[in-house]
């Protein structure tokens, strides 16, 4: 009796294209074995794979949607993101728009502060955390000086000691389908909340800043944990979480919202 599937063979039985397939097995989505005949061979236990298609033509638990992941950003996602970002905000959003020139000089400064959502290899989102001197955090939530206007030499390393950090960005692209844009949301403010919390744990972080322009904006926010603190224009808010009240806070409401996750799903 056979016991196992080769790839191909599972693939097959889960009707997943090859890249979709190994993107679930490097998830963790879909169980294997090394091969001991093969070196560095994967088999696939066929009890197992027979369970998970029949579960997914049921209940779909293993969907045929491209995985969702958040990884740093390539220059090349920095230049689409710009596109995303247009989309977002429309014609109003011209006159602020931060240059990828701009971009490109606070990346020479620290090369870690921007992170790209993808849905498979297709760009979706993003988010940027910008490490600065408060006295410039403090400047953009009460609209005195704009993001485009943040010049590179302003930009700090993350081990620089007493950084504030501002939010430029946390987007995400609607799809038109309720459910896939629920599941973008949830996954995109896991994430953000994840890359929050490691930054606060790890560095002389101060406080967390962002402007909130949108409904959906100013609700990740608070869902943040950040709270306003200034009104800068019409529908335009300034936003501030002290670090030193609210690491807690941040990190019940990460495990709190993947407990929220769990019984959505």
């Amino acid at each position: 009796m056979q016991e196992y599937y080769t790839a191909e063979e599972a693939m097959k039985v889960l009707n997943r294209t090859k890249t979709i397939f190994y993107q679930q097995v490097n998830n963790g989505d879909i169980p294997f074995e090394i091969d001991p005949g093969r070196k560095r061979g994967k088999r696939f236990p066929k009890k197992a794979i027979d369970f998970l298609a029949q579960l997914n033509k049921k209940e779909r638990v293993l969907p045929t949607k491209a995985p969702l992941s958040l990884t740093p950003s390539t220059i090349a996602e920095l230049w689409e993101g710009l596109k995303i970002t247009r989309l977002l905000y429309g014609s109003a959003y011209e006159a602020d728009e931060v240059s990828f020139e701009t971009l490109m000089e606070w990346r020479a400064m620290n090369p870690d502060i921007f992170m790209s959502l993808k849905e498979g290899d297709r760009l979706i989102g993003s988010i940027t955390f910008l490490p600065i001197d408060e006295k410039v955090a403090i400047s953009i939530i009460n609209g005195k000086t704009k993001e485009k206007d943040i010049p590179a030499v302003l930009v700090k390393k993350w081990t620089d000691p007493k950084i504030s950090v501002y939010i430029p960005t946390i987007e995400v692209l609607p799809s038109g389908d309720t459910h896939r844009d629920k599941d973008r949301g949830t996954y995109l403010l896991r994430h953000t909340i994840k890359w929050a919390v490691l930054m606060t744990i790890q560095h002389d972080i101060k406080n967390w800043y962002a402007v909130g322009a949108t409904p959906e904006g100013k609700g990740i926010l608070r869902a943040l944990g950040f709270s306003q603190v200034t009104t800068i224009e019409d529908g335009v808010d300034g936003y501030k979480l002290e670090t030193r009240s609210e690491p807690v806070k941040l990190i019940g409401m990460y495990l709190k919202s993947l407990e929220e996750g769990k019984r959505s799903a």
